[in-house]
């Protein structure tokens, strides 16, 4: 929201601000209506959980195919096995996105043409639908063009059958013309980059060194970044090759580019290292019938070897065999198809739209997870020599000799987004709702690999530092932030030092009772009941701090960092005692009784801390300690979750005034749902309060839209969590099905990441599902006894206008949101330039225009 201009001399009270938001509550309906819902999201992901590729339906091309699903490898080591940090920064081994680009080209009606050159259909784009009549469920992506009565489909998928990263583009032309269309070719062009550097997964590695062969009608690609073998897919009438440095007749962009109707020229070079080799293929399809269809298309596969080529051509032929285009599309619909009818499993009274949404969720939730054990590394990092080490050993369990094999554990992870996400890591916090969301859809063997995930990969790393020393941290096995695509725990830095979050502990007890309880698989529990005792709930109690009764300081949900950025976080504490009442449930069915009193005695002081240390003398709850006592700028909707997981009453009086006070403050101007905090504009120049104070906080946030509407059910405010689900289901329907991580909070367009995963599709599905469901989960079997809770009329500190919101409503009776009120910056007799005084105002004149409005409609 943007800052509101000087307008008033003196301060016009709260109250007054209060009663034009219980006036804006009384407008008609269409006054408080989200804004239209509008397609900005253009980049389609496939992925088989070995790599993933990318369609662009903006530049008509795939411009994305990365040797990895995740981000990293894993830390740079030196000769002892320790980390490399490099001016205080971890140096990381990125993976690398190999392709600069890929796309089609054709000839009808006597000219050629790159088919980037020609309008994108976007509404009969997107992903390919897994049976007649529905849209998308499936992970092929789809983009459809026409030239005159040809209508070109273009098909871009990561096969899920081949394990290892692959991806194949198809062509389809169909003739929608009444005449028959003559003398059609198929063009397709593909530019790999194989060079030196490890830019980053979203970043163009280099192209040079590059080596192109044929062999047969095999187009192979080598560089210091792997090999890469293509395989047409049907009859080739001519194969291209030529450098970025040719531009004569031999440049087969340029060739087709032109127009006319000439052909490729055949590449028959001797292989020879050069700059940014590309390569095509010609397909002539001839004649195509009116209402006939003809097919081409091509599949890759990439190995970081590059002296791999017959394995990859191997890998090559056991997928492709002796199939067309047309045969490697349908067969891979029908394995989606498949997946649809016998392992998803829909929450009942789901309307059309949803069941398209959350259908296609879980082919995300699918696609986000890891499913590589083992890969090949090199023995250098770059072309100048430094030496490859690595912590992992060889797949037979001897060491690693490099460059070879080797198997590390990344398998069963699932990251927080697929690309062009930029969170293509797996934090712990994504992950918990991603498995939750996955057992509750049906997912059951996915969602028993990610939990598995958590126990196997190599954590614990950061017991000692010393951010952490004062607590005396226990030895753990939950990531205290995330995991590098080898399975090995990470955090990231920055000026303020590390991200240290101990939110992962109770996510994951929560998370994994919730498999039990869902699937009924009790086995899970049982093989790993000692490590997830002693390593994930028993450290979770040793980080109750005894002054205040709170889990201690970290970075949590938001991310803060150390170095006097740490908080004793509500998200925190709540999701730990969450998560032991969680383990004291299991803890008792495996016979562990001691364990069990004690987990339920300390998720229940947890939750008694929360409500007598961080509500203000409202009882509504803040987002951290500090902040509360600061007096002010503590509102945070991660929050809801203290309700949505089953903490405190629903329709009690800490979640009446908790909601009350976010409705006010957090609401988004442009959509159904809220921001994340209110950290962009309580405390400009308090950065010690407010570490972050960016637009990620302003940003309407899907996934804590979708926990607070969760809330307001449990409320009996059907309506704001109704509007909620239309609003995420219309977005991402408009888009693609990419449930994103955050819309603009001023026009409602997609913003920052997406496809987002845990935070996105499975926290769709996990809304869904409790609607549902309709039935409560306290958590340790009650709601808190609020009771016993008072506080005297001067107790505890509290904003002026921190208090219920009266406009003649009872809570949760569905009234439309009032939007964020900005707390003021200046007090006193002077003007003050943003908070309620000039919130008011600005409302004075919005009401003026609307009642206006209202008049002249009903005229």
């Amino acid at each position: 929201m943007k800052r509101f201009p000087l307008l008033c001399r003196g301060r016009v009270t709260s109250s007054v601000a209060l009663l034009l938001v219980s006036l804006l509550w009384s407008l008609p309906p269409e006054a408080h209506a989200e804004v239209a819902v509008r397609r900005t999201f253009l980049k389609l992901a496939s992925s088989n959980g070995h790599g993933a590729v990318m369609l662009d339906l903006e530049g008509k091309k795939v411009s994305h195919f990365r040797e990895h699903l995740f981000a990293t490898e894993e830390p740079v080591i030196d000769a002892l096995g320790n980390d490399v940090f490099v001016r205080g920064q971890p140096r990381v081994v990125h993976s690398r996105d190999v392709l600069f680009d890929a796309f089609f080209g054709l000839r009808s009606e006597g000219t050629q043409r790159w088919l980037t050159s020609q309008d994108a259909d976007l509404d009969a784009s997107g992903y390919a639908p897994w049976a007649p009549g529905r849209t998308g469920g499936t992970g092929l992506a789809t983009l459809v063009q026409r030239v005159g009565t040809l209508e070109v489909t273009t098909y871009v998928f990561a096969p899920q059958t081949v394990p290892h990263a692959a991806f194949v583009m198809a062509l389809r032309v169909r003739n929608t013309g009444a005449s028959t269309s003559t003398g059609v070719s198929v063009f397709s062009l593909h530019n790999f980059h194989l060079g030196f550097g490890r830019p980053g997964v979203l970043a163009d590695l280099d192209e040079n060194g590059e080596t192109v062969e044929v062999h047969g009608d095999d187009f192979v690609e080598k560089g210091f970044a792997g090999v890469v073998m293509g395989r047409p897919l049907g009859a080739v009438a001519r194969k291209a090759a030529w450098t970025s440095g040719d531009s004569g007749a031999g440049n087969g962009f340029i060739t087709v580019r032109n127009g006319g109707q000439q052909d490729l020229r055949d590449f028959t070079a001797a292989p020879s290292a050069a700059t940014g080799w590309a390569s095509a293929y010609q397909f002539n399809l001839g004649d195509i019938a009116a209402g006939a269809e003809k097919w081409a298309g091509v599949a890759f596969v990439h190995l970081g070897n590059p002296d791999g080529m017959a394995t990859a051509r191997q890998w090559l032929s056991d997928y492709v065999s002796t199939s067309d285009a047309k045969a490697l599309v349908d067969a891979e619909v029908a394995r989606w198809a498949s997946f649809q009818t016998d392992t998803v499993k829909v929450p009942t009274g789901t309307a059309a739209s949803e069941e398209t949404l959350v259908r296609h969720s879980a082919v995300v939730l699918h696609m986000a997870q890891v499913r590589e054990a083992e890969s090949f590394l090199r023995d250098a990092l770059s072309r100048d020599g430094e030496p490859r080490l690595t912590r992992f050993k060889a797949p037979n369990g001897a060491p690693a000799a490099l460059p070879g094999m080797v198997k590390h554990a990344g398998k069963g992870a699932v990251l927080a987004s697929l690309p062009p996400g930029e969170w293509t890591y797996a934090w712990i916090r994504d992950g918990a709702y991603a498995a939750a969301a996955m057992a509750t859809l049906g997912m059951r063997s996915d969602a028993r690999e990610a939990l598995s995930y958590y126990l196997n990969a190599d954590s614990g790393r950061f017991q000692h530092w010393r951010e952490l020393q004062p607590y005396g941290m226990p030895p753990y096995l939950i990531t205290l932030t995330r995991y590098h695509g080898f399975g090995v725990e990470e955090t990231d830095f920055n000026e303020a030092g590390p991200n240290l979050e101990f939110d992962g502990f109770g996510l994951f007890l929560w998370a994994l009772r919730h498999y039990e309880r869902t699937t009924g698989d009790l086995t899970l529990v049982d093989q790993t009941w000692p490590t997830v005792s002693t390593k994930v709930a028993d450290a979770l109690v040793a980080l109750i701090d005894p002054e205040t009764g709170l889990i201690r300081p970290d970075s949590s949900i938001w991310e803060t960092h150390w170095n006097g950025r740490q908080r004793a976080w509500a998200y925190t504490s709540l999701t730990a005692a969450r998560g032991l009442c969680d383990a004291a449930v299991l803890a008792e069915r495996v016979g562990d009784s001691a364990r069990a009193a004690r987990y339920r005695t300390a998720g229940e002081s947890i939750r008694r801390a929360m409500a007598e240390k961080l509500t203000d003398h409202h009882f509504a709850l803040a987002s951290n300690l500090e902040e509360l006592r600061s007096g002010r700028g503590y509102w945070d909707t991660a929050v809801f979750d203290a309700f949505a997981m089953g903490l405190f009453d629903p329709a009690g009086k800490i979640a009446r005034e908790t909601v009350r006070g976010l409705d006010l403050r957090l609401s988004s101007p442009a959509g159904a749902g809220w921001s994340r905090n209110d950290d962009r504009y309580d405390h400009t120049g308090w950065a010690d309060m407010s570490p972050w104070g960016s637009e990620y906080d302003s940003a309407e946030w899907v996934i804590v839209s979708l926990r607070g509407a969760m809330v307001k059910r449990m409320a009996g405010d059907s309506a704001r969590a109704d509007r909620v689900l239309k609003w995420v289901t219309d977005q991402s329907l408009k888009n693609y099905l990419a449930v994103a991580e955050t819309y603009d909070e001023q026009n409602g367009t997609y913003k920052f990441n997406a496809p987002m995963v845990g935070f996105g599709a499975g926290a769709y599905a996990l809304a869904l599902a409790h609607r549902a469901d309709g039935t409560a989960d306290p958590a340790c079997g009650a709601y808190l006894d609020e009771s016993t809770l008072s506080k005297p009329p001067d107790a505890g500190p509290g904003e002026p206008d921190a208090g219920p919101v009266d406009a003649g409503h009872d809570a949760g009776s569905g009234e439309p949101d009032a939007g964020p009120v900005e707390q003021p910056l200046v007090t006193g007799g002077g003007c003050t330039a943003t908070g309620p005084g000039a919130m008011a105002v600005w409302l004075m004149l919005v009401l003026a225009g609307l009642l206006a409005l209202t008049r002249t409609k009903r005229a």
